[in-house]
């Protein structure tokens, strides 16, 4: 017999209930806070923190935050721009309201608060692979573990003489000015690459913040910068762990994000990495599967790489979404979009693009579909990860209008993968 699914209430998290919106989160994830309230929350603004609830304030059966971030994109006009996203974190049902539909009344509310908004693009990592494409999400970038030996060799010729004036110095992220520097970085370098999602001040200062009791035994984390000329051109978030065997040291280098100029900074940077006295392995997170860094090292074989999901990306508003993108190539597409969960998107859509630096349009119609596919198809393709063809392959793109599916995978396409996301 099923058990009756109660009313719920969306509310919105005051400072006074933060303590209660922490409590959720533990026993959701079911991990030791062993920070002070304000310092869990610091990345957090509250005024975008919402509960569900049955009584109008604590107890919480749910939680949802979202972070007012950016996304790269391919550019109408060539190469790519930022475009806002929000960054929905933070998600969490109490045990014991699990099956009651907590987890669909809050996505719910989370969109129709961006419709309201104007808003386009929503944007998560997924704890689990099977919650977020019944909201229509899909994943649109994929996140490579890259782990290296260290002194391993990578072969850059044709960068060798830029990256031999290049010079790096490894600070403490913790230390005075420091996160300000690498937030404007990180701005600068990841807002130039396709499929980027740049996080706010707020989060940077957050992840600055030194809590000796959190390391479980590494160091406190450390910044490569990389200079030229007396410009810094790239950065490193690293920290080492040490180990050793046999009176003989095993440390491990973990390096947690990493960006660039251009890629003889960036190689730069990499050979520093495999070249730290101690240690015998570097991993190196958050690298796309077109990453020169892979490539450099020999690839798959030579270098152990793991593939994860990254960021999933879920369209809105498709028409506003669509339109904001570039496209490689001309289109004109008659769209029949089913997205049963945001209604305002469900129906048909006319994509026109004259060809690439030229605007888009994407009007609703009533003239005969071309293609007819999920939204969840837009959400892959949007920064470049999937085809429309390789998912038309899939068997989740209907063909209505013969050869529709090639014209818009060519409209769609991108000449590199977009880089995989970092954590929010």
């Amino acid at each position: 017999m099923d058990r009756e699914r109660p009313a719920y209430e969306i509310v919105p998290v005051t400072p006074d209930l933060a303590g209660d919106f922490l409590a959720v989160d533990q026993a959701a994830f079911f991990f030791e806070h062993s920070r002070p309230v304000e310092e869990n929350l610091e990345s957090l603004d509250l005024t975008r923190c919402y509960a569900a609830t049955r009584s109008g304030g604590a107890p919480f059966a749910g939680i949802y935050g979202s972070y007012d971030m950016t996304l790269t994109i391919p550019a109408p006009a060539g190469g790519v721009h930022t475009v806002p996203m929000a960054g929905l974190t933070w998600v969490g049902v109490h045990p014991d309201e699990r099956r009651r539909g907590v987890l669909s009344r809050m996505i719910r509310h989370h969109f129709e608060d961006l419709h309201d908004q104007g808003a386009a693009v929503s944007g998560l990592h997924a704890s689990e692979p099977v919650i977020y494409g019944r909201f229509g999400y899909a994943v649109a970038s994929l996140d490579a573990f890259v782990t290296l030996s260290r002194g391993q060799h990578l072969s850059a010729p044709a960068f060798e003489e830029a990256a031999g004036t290049v010079s790096t110095r490894m600070v403490a992220l913790a230390a005075d000015g420091i996160a300000d520097t690498v937030h404007e970085l990180h701005v600068r370098f990841m807002g130039a690459q396709l499929g980027a999602v740049v996080r706010t001040p707020r989060m940077t200062r957050a992840r600055a913040r030194d809590f000796p009791a959190g390391r479980r035994g590494r160091e406190a984390t450390q910044v490569l910068f990389a200079e030229r000329d007396g410009h810094q051109v790239g950065y490193a978030l690293l920290h080492r762990r040490d180990k050793w065997e046999d009176g003989r040291p095993h440390g491990a280098v973990t390096c947690h994000e990493m960006a660039a100029a251009d890629p003889a900074a960036l190689l730069a940077l990499s050979r520093r990495l495999v070249d730290f006295d101690l240690t015998s392995e570097v991993k190196v997170e958050s690298r796309s599967l077109d990453d020169p860094l892979l490539w450099w090292a020999g690839g798959p074989r030579a270098a152990s790489v793991k593939v994860y999901d990254g960021a999933w990306l879920r369209l809105v508003e498709v028409g506003a979404a669509l339109e904001q993108r570039g496209y490689a190539a001309a289109v004109d597409t008659v769209l029949d979009v089913l997205d049963p969960v945001c209604p305002w998107n469900e129906g048909r859509w006319r994509l026109r693009c004259g060809g690439a630096g030229a605007p888009a349009t994407c009007e609703r119609t009533d003239d005969e579909a071309d293609l007819r596919l999920p939204v969840q198809v837009l959400g892959s393709a949007y920064a470049g990860l999937r085809t429309i063809a390789a998912q038309a392959a899939q068997g989740v793109v209907e063909e209505l209008t013969p050869r529709t599916v090639a014209a818009l995978s060519t409209a769609l396409a991108t000449d590199r993968q977009p880089v995989a996301a970092i954590m929010f």
